[in-house]
């Protein structure tokens, strides 16, 4: 009997919050949901917040069917405060683990951090590997945290990662230019998208309350290249004199925003904290869609991402976006009729969110129907197929 070993720094369940763990997610719904007999053949690979369970496998509790876990390393939760890389420690985990794991050819290795490609070859250089890139892997070393100043370590990643891509089996990716920048390194990609769970909206959009935006929100890892300050900056400043355009009825007086996520910026954006801006750290799932019920808009900043799961679980609640056109987010969004693209200034995102407001509920319900080409069954359906071809009985 082949497997499916899953491997991705989380512990799958909760930690951390973000769009990738919830992909993966969806995945495992749907293959609980779909294919349930096939679930005792998944290894899901990745971190724990306990000590104690580190490289000890167990069953966790999934959409209603029992999993096998097996954490290789412990992970900080208080993400602001992360004292070493959680990539280096994943490896070392894994090298630990070799005789839990037992990796054979007929074993399907599905890839979430790239980290793990290395280590499952080393294991087993016949391998098969299936990779999933929630966004470009040239953009990875700008994301560094811990070795921004070793060049050696970034362009020696660089390699490691082109080496990945040449190698896989299967490289399932999100966007456009991630296709792009793997074109020269391998022939076998299919773009495939994320996923999403789209919940009932007995009138098909979101309604403001007294017709005005009031609660603005971002969702994400407080970290440099979301550029969170100037969403902030935005929002301060619309409760100056004169904010509103001659004619437009807004002022901005009243609006709030909210900031869910955690990370290495915290510390730097905590001082902004006040009446108009709150900061609720990472929050489970549950309460992220929360959230998202009661905020108006969705602003994301970033300098470069993937297709962020944050949007396209904001429009299914039928919340218009605010957000840089960056990576795969043009292909997600409608900008114009259910978004508007910003230059990433906090002048452009407050132009943003007037031109949302004056004709509030046209974007509104756009978000919420364009949303339902995400969904998850859909999607996943696609994946389970395409995985199916390494992932034998």
């Amino acid at each position: 009997m082949s497997r499916l070993f899953i491997y991705d720094t989380s512990n799958f369940i909760d930690f951390p919050i973000g769009g990738q763990l919830t992909s993966i997610g969806n995945f495992l719904r749907f293959i609980c949901e779909e294919h349930p007999e096939r679930t005792e053949d998944i290894v899901l690979v990745g971190v724990t917040l306990c000590q104690g369970e580190i490289g000890k496998i167990k069953k966790i509790n999934l959409y209603g069917r029992q999993i096998s876990f097996l954490p290789v390393t412990t992970a900080e939760k208080d993400l602001g405060n992360t004292a070493s890389s959680l990539r280096l420690r994943y490896v070392k985990g894994l090298l630990k683990c070799r005789k839990l794991l037992k990796i054979a050819k007929r074993d399907c290795n599905y890839v979430h951090s790239p980290e793990a490609y290395g280590i499952v070859k080393l294991f087993c250089p016949v391998a098969r590997c299936v990779i999933f890139s929630h966004g470009s892997y040239f953009n990875m070393e700008r994301g560094f945290r811990f070795f921004q100043k070793n060049l050696l370590v970034k362009k020696g990643f660089v390699l490691y990662l082109k080496w990945v891509l040449r190698s896989a089996n299967l490289i399932l990716l999100l966007d456009k230019d991630s296709l792009r920048d793997y074109k020269p390194y391998n022939s076998n990609l299919v773009q495939v998208g994320n996923s999403i769970i789209c919940p009932e909206l007995p009138e098909g959009r979101h309604v403001l309350r007294e017709g005005k935006v009031r609660e603005i929100l971002f969702v994400g890892r407080l970290s440099k290249d979301k550029r969170v300050e100037p969403i902030i900056r935005a929002v301060e400043g619309m409760g100056k004199a004169g904010f509103g355009e001659e004619g437009s009825g807004m002022d901005g007086s009243e609006i709030r925003l909210t900031i869910v996520g955690d990370g290495e910026e915290y510390h730097n954006l905590i001082p902004y904290a006040g009446e108009r801006i709150r900061f609720v750290g990472a929050v489970p799932p549950k309460e992220v869609k929360e959230y998202m019920q009661n905020s108006d808009i969705l602003v994301m900043n970033s300098s470069f991402e993937g297709v962020p799961m944050t949007i396209l679980e904001a429009i299914s609640y039928g919340l218009p976006v605010v957000s840089t056109n960056v990576g795969g987010i043009g292909e997600a969004l409608h900008f114009g009729q259910d978004s508007e693209e910003t230059d990433g200034t906090a002048e452009g995102i407050q132009a943003a969110i007037r031109r949302i407001e004056a004709h509030y509920d046209v974007y509104s319900r756009n978000a919420y129907e364009n949303s339902k080409a995400y969904d998850y069954r859909t999607l996943n359906r696609k994946v389970y197929d395409l995985l199916c071809g390494y992932w034998g009985c």
